[in-house]
């Protein structure tokens, strides 16, 4: 064997990555990586096994790669590296790993502010994005998202291009499965039509031709949002076409996608036993590669499972799919809040250690602190928003952004306390403060202003966003456990909003105080825009 060997290897692989020969091009970059005899060949098989391993969705065979061929495509410098590492960005955020893929995304966003490039830079804000979305902050991930994909629009290269819109529209279809609840909400459906424009760009840039694992891709994400839009035939087609190609093609991750939009498909027409048996199909393969469906795949397979199997009478089976997708969303749900206690914590103690330095200042902050926090909920109280609300205003109008204003208030709270005592009245207050720390974003403003009156200031969020956004929080009351403070306790809350221009605080204050006004004469539990 020769080093000429290698190189044949190298473009053997090569040639499978681009027609979509997964298996066989895996095998070649082996083999080039055997057969190499210096660094750059061995660096150039690597990072052809690394795209290889994440298109047949072996995202933590992707991770193991990291420890070994990081160094080496550090070593040879190049694009590569950055490609390299986006791909651990992605793996590490599918399955969870982010203490891997938050140092990457951020050796991403190095490399490519070093390059000067409006590509490289879309590609480290995609990396950024994925990684919010996934760690439960869809809204932060789609802003970062579309400023991706105007740098995308300046670049020259329309792989960048076609990866921005690819996860713009992949967080806003997760945006969909979020708030969808039992039924499509006008929110939901906002979101899948903000993806709708997207997934048809994609579409259209690749044409008949092209990377067929970016078209499978592309095609995939169309079907699944026409089919939720109710345009039956061309739905089909799309995904029946995608399904044969990526089962051809051995994309496995982007083929059982697919089989769960079919099965939706089948949902939403009536051929409930249709979805029932494409789904178990699906589990069973699964089950016997002893692998594992992505996260929100399978969330999606078990809730339509249950919808199949209540539609057919099957209850128990009904129950037993109701019961693991719970169980996977809670596992979601801790996953995110474990990483964001992490973040968290490391920013609060290069919080202390820059106090340390300055311990009398430290001091004098902390006792103003206190007099802007509600001594109850540990949220900010009106002397917080007295000194915030000017200035986000000012700000926001100065750079031309929309800022909504929400005032949130606790249904028939005067009866939770006539009923259930007040210490039970406070902890609902407790507890309410906690949910609504939980659903709104990094960056936005939550005080209590009364007794059960919060005000949530929302900067960058238009009229539409800020709904989605209370919604949210509406939807959260509803399924809160409050029986669990005391029995036969429900909590609701009603919402008024008022976004933008003017950016006037007293206008502001009165158009919310209205709208919430309007809410509860409408029967409260609802939002209302002023």
């Amino acid at each position: 064997m020769t080093q000429g060997d290698a190189k044949q290897a190298l473009a053997d692989a090569q040639a499978c990555l681009d027609r979509g020969a997964l298996a066989a091009g895996l095998a070649a970059a082996d083999r080039a990586a055997v057969l190499a005899t210096d660094n750059t060949t061995r660096a150039q098989a690597g990072w052809l096994q690394a795209q290889l391993t994440y298109r047949r969705g072996d995202y933590a065979g992707v991770l193991a790669l990291a420890d070994t061929l990081t160094p080496m495509l550090r070593a040879e410098g190049g694009d590569n590296l950055r490609e390299f590492l986006r791909s651990v960005v992605f793996a590490g955020a599918e399955i969870g790993r982010f203490d891997l893929a938050l140092p990457a995304a951020y050796e991403v966003h190095a490399l490519a502010e070093a390059t000067g490039r409006a590509g490289p830079r879309s590609q480290a804000l995609n990396a950024f994005g994925i990684c919010f979305e996934r760690m439960g902050d869809p809204w932060q991930a789609e802003r970062l998202l579309r400023d991706a994909l105007s740098l995308a629009r300046d670049g020259e290269v329309q792989r960048e291009l076609l990866a921005a819109l690819n996860n713009l529209c992949a967080v806003l279809i997760g945006a969909y499965y979020l708030q969808r609840g039992a039924e499509a909400s006008p929110e939901s459906l906002a979101a899948l039509n903000r993806a709708l424009p997207l997934a048809e760009e994609m579409v259209a840039l690749l044409g008949a031709g092209g990377d067929p694992y970016m078209r499978a891709i592309s095609e995939g994400n169309l079907g699944e949002i026409l089919v939720h839009l109710g345009e039956r035939e061309r739905s089909q087609q799309l995904l029946q076409r995608t399904q044969e190609e990526t089962t051809r093609l051995g994309f496995m991750p982007q083929r059982r996608r697919v089989i769960c939009s079919l099965a939706e498909w089948e949902l939403r027409h009536g051929t409930e036993a249709r979805a029932r048996d494409q789904l178990q199909a699906l589990l069973a393969e699964v089950d016997a590669e002893g692998a594992a469906l992505p996260p929100m795949t399978a969330v999606r397979a078990h809730h339509a499972l249950y919808q199949a199997h209540k539609a057919l009478g099957e209850t128990a089976a009904a129950l037993q799919h109701l019961e693991t997708q719970a169980e996977l969303l809670r596992e979601r749900v801790v996953q995110q809040l474990r990483v964001q206690s992490e973040q968290f914590i490391t920013r609060v103690e290069a919080e202390q250690s820059r106090r340390e330095a300055d311990r009398q200042r430290a001091r004098a902050q902390s006792l103003e602190a206190d007099a802007r926090r509600d001594p109850l909920t540990g949220l900010g109280n009106r002397r917080a928003v007295d000194h915030q609300l000017s200035t986000l205003l000012s700000d926001a109008a100065a750079a031309g952004q929309p800022v909504t204003l929400a005032m949130l208030d606790l249904d028939r709270f005067k009866q939770i306390n006539d009923r259930h005592g007040h210490l039970v009245g406070d902890r609902v207050l407790v507890t309410a403060a906690q949910l609504l720390r939980e659903c709104v974003r990094h960056g936005d403003l939550v005080a209590r202003i009364g007794g059960e009156e919060f005000l949530a200031v929302l900067p960058d969020a238009d009229a539409a966003r800020a709904r989605e956004i209370c919604e949210r929080i509406r939807q959260r009351f509803v399924g809160h456990d409050w029986g669990a403070l005391a029995p036969g306790l429900t909590v609701t809350l009603s919402a008024g909003l008022a976004s933008t221009p003017p950016y006037d605080e007293t206008a502001l204050t009165t158009r919310a105080d209205r709208a919430l006004y309007r809410a509860k004469a409408n029967g409260r539990d609802r939002v209302e825009a002023g």
